[in-house]
């Protein structure tokens, strides 16, 4: 396949160097608009093109691996080149682009929706390191995705495992609810997500995850504030000795996901006329450390 990547970050890298050794041609889209782009992952190093209109036109897929923040910058000058038939496929942390993208492309566009738990750290020498193997979740994101289950088996091939889910949004749902307590309480007191697992980080856990499960059922997503609980407690037992992506963001004072994971959360909660102290309470104490 024709595959363009855009976005050649930690998760991007990762896929790109993999998509490509499993025989795809693989181009990038990255912010510097350089016309290729050397790339290192464990022990392979590769040069790929990048930023080229011709390659971008004529890719059958486009993977969007960029921070949430940066998807609608990213995608925009992008879309001068998209064809009719080219899937589009969003794979990112929290929740809320899918939706703008709904809104901006012809209903005709196939697009996916997909969530990763594979593991990647960038070493101080620049290179990337793949540190974990996790599932790969994948669906469509509009009826025209519907089509493209195939997909599933193309990512699976390259990075196992990657599996199609009929109803994404609960993959994704799920997801954003386990980042929605791990990424702001680790980033607010500076702590390994392991630390999560002690006594004292109980009541709030326990009070952020009945605030989850309340929104994630009004938005059709079948959810308990024992089963998110629990989600929570396997993903900080299995990155325990990890900082979470968060954290490092207020550590080195870089922008954070904030607004596409609590943001989200609380967003989708005021639509429902559901009351979130505690999610609001810690996404305003996580602004203040940001700044």
């Amino acid at each position: 396949m024709r595959i363009t990547l855009i976005g050649a970050g930690a998760i991007g890298t990762l896929w790109a160097v993999k998509l490509s050794q499993a025989g795809h041609h693989v181009h990038l889209i990255t912010r510097d608009g350089a016309d290729k782009r050397a790339l290192n992952l464990d022990d392979t190093s590769l040069t790929l093109p990048a930023n080229q209109p011709d390659l971008l036109r004529y890719s059958d897929l486009w993977l969007v691996c960029t921070k949430s923040y940066d998807v609608q910058a990213a995608l925009t000058p992008c879309f001068a080149h998209l064809e009719p038939e080219t899937m589009v496929m969003l794979m990112h942390n929290g929740m809320g682009p899918h939706q703008w993208l709904i809104d901006t492309l012809p209903a005709s566009q196939p697009l996916l929706l997909a969530t990763t738990s594979q593991g990647v750290f960038r070493a101080e020498t620049g290179e990337y390191r793949h540190t974990g193997n996790g599932p790969t979740a994948l669906g469509a994101g509009n009826q025209a995705g519907e089509a493209c289950q195939f997909i599933a088996d193309v990512l699976d091939h390259a990075l196992p495992t990657a599996t199609w889910q009929s109803d994404i949004l609960e993959s994704l749902w799920y997801k954003l609810a386990v980042n929605s307590v791990i990424n702001p309480l680790t980033a607010l007191h500076g702590i390994k997500n392991g630390e999560l697992l002690k006594r004292d980080y109980a009541p709030i856990i326990d009070a952020l995850c009945q605030e989850l499960a309340t929104v994630m059922r009004a938005e059709r997503i079948l959810a308990s504030a024992t089963e998110v609980r629990q989600r929570v407690e396997t993903v900080a037992k299995a990155t325990a000795d990890n900082y979470s992506s968060m954290n490092r963001d207020v550590f080195y004072r870089r922008p954070t996901e904030l607004a596409y994971i609590t943001g989200y959360v609380l967003q989708r909660a005021l639509a429902h006329q559901i009351s979130t102290p505690h999610h609001q309470q810690l996404h305003q104490a996580v602004q203040q450390v940001e700044r």
